[in-house]
């Protein structure tokens, strides 16, 4: 994603070519960060609903092999949930995307959704959620480690919030 002045992007663009394989061009500045913060709001929220789906199933009594065959199946598979998805089942938090980063990159939306005045409950939820997770330990693991908080909200024990 890139943003600015056309020659300082057309510039720039050979540069990321062996880095990237597409580029956007995003307008001004800061067109590429807004870019990011939306796509990364999709990410944390997608990941998230699929950590509580994940957590539905399992304490449903669920085959977690077949819930995650069929959810593949389906109209909701993409490449995010094939990779996350196994973690989950695996309990295999070991990092790809950190819950630390993720609470960093869901403050950064947060602020940015204030600062222009729009809603963003499933992004507040997420950001409850994770800053649990962090405050809970896990900030160095996965952002599947969000399954941590959710469970622990599942068992009533909530701890305080990090920062």
């Amino acid at each position: 994603m890139l943003a600015g002045e056309e020659d300082a992007v057309a510039a720039v663009r050979p540069l990321l070519a062996p880095m990237c394989r597409e580029t956007f061009d995003c307008g001004a500045v800061p067109g590429a960060l807004l870019m990011k913060l939306s796509v990364n709001l999709f990410l944390i929220t997608q990941v998230t609903g699929l950590a509580e789906a994940f957590h539905f199933a399992e304490r449903q009594g669920l085959d977690r092999r077949l819930f995650l065959e069929v959810l593949d199946a389906g109209p909701m598979a993409s490449a995010v949930s094939r990779m996350k998805a196994p973690k989950l089942r695996e309990r295999d938090f070991t990092v790809q995307a950190a819950a630390l980063d993720v609470l960093k990159n869901n403050r950064l939306i947060a602020d940015a959704a204030r600062d222009a005045r729009l809603a963003s409950p499933l992004l507040d939820v997420c950001h409850a959620l994770f800053r649990e997770t962090v405050a809970r330990g896990h900030g160095g693991e996965d952002m599947v480690a969000v399954l941590r908080a959710i469970e622990a909200r599942t068992a009533g024990t909530r701890t305080a919030e990090a920062p």
